[in-house]
């Protein structure tokens, strides 16, 4: 009987397989291979479907919940034509209960038991059809897979126990069928249990739901879950602390029977946790200290949990190297360290053959009891460790030299600065050279200009001193100069440009000092370029080939740019406009073009190194001019030694008119003066009365001129004045 059952289930989903399958070719057909015309009359309209789909017993089409759908076909009958048309998707589908059976563009989807009408509408007319949905089963129930017994609705159980869970689907008065594979099993609770395929696994006390669920039917049992034991203890309460380097402290764990009380030793069974593995682990109760700070350690046996909290100390505050820094040495010399250690208590301790000593290269160097003994060229780590603090020092092993050499003997500084002391590069048996600057002891000839202390000078006045550096009964020089600070260098132009094949002087450098002074150090910058386009002399440049290129100079530790253009000779210039007349906050550009001897042309209004005069008049950036104050000058600029003059003019922008009244009212014959004032960006108002231009909408109520309105007849009129571009009116009423 069960057997049969499945076979007539895969048997139905293979049908609807078939049927889509089929409704897909015939859709697909009706859109491809036949055309039909906007205004072709419709004579009927019928539905099509697999055969397998309906039920003859019921006369409905047979739907399953939450199983395969089931496509129907519209097709309509089209008058003069032999072929049917399919307007499925053209036309209005409604289901009569729409919580039974649901239906779109034709296609049927079970919600729930019972029977619905399917109704199609298409061009005035109507098919419909009854589709029938029921459940694959008429039931799921759960059962006990050891002893096959129904399940209660609640269960209780203790953790250590285990349970198994078996699904049936039941139709009609059939035995059932296992789905336990095919069922959907979830738990509500997974920190309670979790289960698959009907196995449950027990994982904490408290309750949880267990569902099994199979095309729309479900069962569930609600699972207690409570451990067999009253409570969990340990043989230590309160806090426990512990100092790093001591022996692990060991914790027994016993759990009591909730019925028997007894108590059981659990301490190898159950589940030992620390809160930080980084202060302290345990395993199997054995709790050992690794670092300074705070755990909990935690344990578990089937739903019982108790824990302890572990403080763990060291019983030294710090320990102390000497030397403390960074060391360098022959392999030829020895080295002690000293290892101290503070305690709590601010008691200082030597435990410098207690510690421990470690090198991270015991290639490069050995060490016992803080003595490092060098074995090779090379560089390692010395560590010293006891109880919970470690200190390391770098050490660094050099091979034996025969010459040294300073990388620079010449040192440029400023008063109160300081620097690295020069590189000092010595040369070794076989020939090789190797940086030996960090075994150099370095004194200075003149301590009120330069000390030396730590690998760095330190300027102390403007003069000179000898830095003198020894090392293995060797001796280098550097002699360091102490100057005023400077704080920038000033070009006498940005940007030059070089007429191809002809030399150009290089500009003049102005530097000024920290203390405020200015000097020429044309003489003393050094010029460099990277370019083989232009030839550096020591006075001046001359251009090779067109290109840009840029020059840096260099005065003591400050730098600056030249942009070099290197071109052909302009012979003209032609300006663009010849005069500049503006208002303050306004700008305008200038256009200069430059014609070579070919007669090519170049733009170089922004090249023009613009001047202003007055500077206070106006400001120019590139070849834009903005006006800055009201007044008259003049904007100049050369290029390859050609200048050229603009006259500027910036007059105050009118911004608006204001009127002493702005209605006037007046009996026929009698006369009424306006004040028109003009007021101006820069904040001067100007009186514009005599200036304005002066008119009436009607003279024969009012007349104006210069401001004096006199009134004609009754009635009223507007009185408009005009001014630099601007109006305002006045109302005038004659009574």
């Amino acid at each position: 009987m069960n057997l049969r059952l499945d076979w007539n289930l895969s048997f139905m989903q293979a049908r609807k397989w078939l049927a889509a399958a089929l409704a897909l070719m015939l859709i697909t057909t009706s859109m491809t291979g036949i055309a039909y015309a906007a205004g072709d009359t419709v004579t009927g309209i019928e539905f099509d479907y697999d055969a397998e789909d309906f039920n003859s017993s019921t006369n409905a089409l047979d739907l399953k919940i939450e199983s395969d759908k089931i496509n129907v076909t519209l097709f309509a009958s089209v008058s003069g034509s032999t072929t049917k048309k399919n307007v499925t998707s053209s036309a209005t589908w409604k289901s009569s209960n729409a919580s039974i059976v649901k239906v779109e563009n034709g296609v049927l989807t079970g919600l729930g038991k019972g029977t619905a009408t399917i109704t199609a509408t298409y061009s005035g007319y109507t098919a419909s059809i009854k589709a029938t949905s029921d459940y694959v089963y008429d039931e799921v129930t759960l059962k006990d897979t050891n002893g096959g017994s129904d399940i209660p609705a609640t269960q209780s159980i203790e953790l250590g126990q285990s349970l198994e869970y078996t699904v049936y689907g039941i139709k009609g008065n059939d035995k059932g069928i296992d789905i336990s594979t095919e069922a959907i099993w979830s738990t509500s609770n997974a920190a309670v249990a979790t289960v698959v395929d009907g196995t449950v696994t027990l994982v904490g006390t408290g309750s949880t739901t267990i569902t099994a669920k199979f095309k729309g039917k479900s069962d569930s049992v609600v699972l207690t879950v409570s451990s067999p034991y009253k409570s969990i203890e340990l043989n230590r309460t309160g806090m426990l602390e512990l100092e790093i380097g001591t022996d692990d402290t060991k914790l027994t764990a016993t759990v009591t029977e909730k019925d028997t009380l007894k108590a059981i030793p659990v301490t190898n069974e159950a589940k030992w946790t620390s809160s930080s593995t980084a202060i302290a682990t345990v395993d199997k109760g054995s709790i050992t200290p690794v670092s300074a700070g705070k755990a909990t350690i935690t344990v578990s046996y089937l739903g019982v949990t108790t824990s302890i909290e572990v403080v763990v100390r060291t019983a030294y505050q710090s320990i102390k190297l000497t030397p403390e820094k960074e060391h360098h040495m022959f392999l030829q010399d020895d080295l002690s360290i000293k290892a101290e250690v503070l305690d709590n208590k601010n008691e200082p301790d030597e435990v410098t053959n207690e510690a421990t000593w470690t090198s991270s290269n015991i290639l490069a160097a050995t060490v016992t009891n803080g003595d490092v003994t060098p074995k090779a060229v090379g560089t390692t780590k010395i560590t010293a460790s006891y109880k919970g603090v470690s200190r390391s020092i770098d050490v660094t092993v050099y091979p034996s030299i025969n010459a040294a050499k300073a990388e620079t003997t010449e040192i440029d500084g400023f008063a109160s600065d300081s620097g690295e002391l020069p590189k000092v590069t010595a040369t070794i048996f076989d020939g090789s050279q190797t940086d030996v600057s960090k075994l150099v002891q370095w004194t200075s000839s003149d301590e009120k200009v330069a000390t030396v202390k730590d690998g760095k000078w330190t300027a102390v006045a403007i003069g000179e001193a000898v830095l003198t550096g020894k090392v293995q009964g060797l001796t280098v020089e550097a002699k360091l100069t102490v100057h005023v600070k400077p704080l920038k260098l000033i070009a006498s132009t940005k940007e030059m440009s070089v007429i191809l094949g002809k030399e150009t002087a290089l500009p003049s450098i102005t530097v000024i000092n920290q203390d405020g002074e200015e000097e020429d150090v044309t003489g003393s910058v050094k010029w460099k370029t990277t370019s083989d386009n232009i030839v550096l002399k020591a006075e001046s440049v001359k251009g090779l080939e067109v290109s840009t290129v840029t020059l840096t100079g260099t005065y003591l530790n400050k730098t600056v740019t030249i942009k070099v253009r290197v071109e052909e000779e302009i012979v003209k210039l032609v300006v663009e406009p010849t005069s500049l007349a503006l208002n303050p906050g306004r700008s305008k550009s200038i256009k200069v073009t430059g014609y070579y001897k070919d007669g090519n042309k170049i733009s170089l209004g922004s090249k023009m190194n613009w001047e202003v005069n007055p500077d206070t008049l106006a400001s120019v950036n590139g070849s834009s001019v903005k006006a800055i104050a009201v007044g008259s000058g003049k904007v100049s600029g050369s290029y390859q030694g050609k200048k050229i003059e603009i006259a500027l003019v910036v007059t105050p922008k009118l911004k608006s008119l204001s009127v002493s009244s702005k209605t006037v009212s007046l009996s026929p014959g009698a006369a009424f003066a306006v004040t028109l004032t003009a007021n101006y960006t820069t904040g001067s108002p100007v009186n514009a009365t005599a200036n304005a231009i002066w008119t009436s909408s009607k003279p024969n109520v009012a007349t104006v001129a210069d401001g004096k309105i006199t009134a004609v007849s009754k009635g009223t009129s507007t009185i408009k004045a005009s001014f630099g571009g601007k109006s305002i009116t006045v109302r005038v009423s004659v009574k």
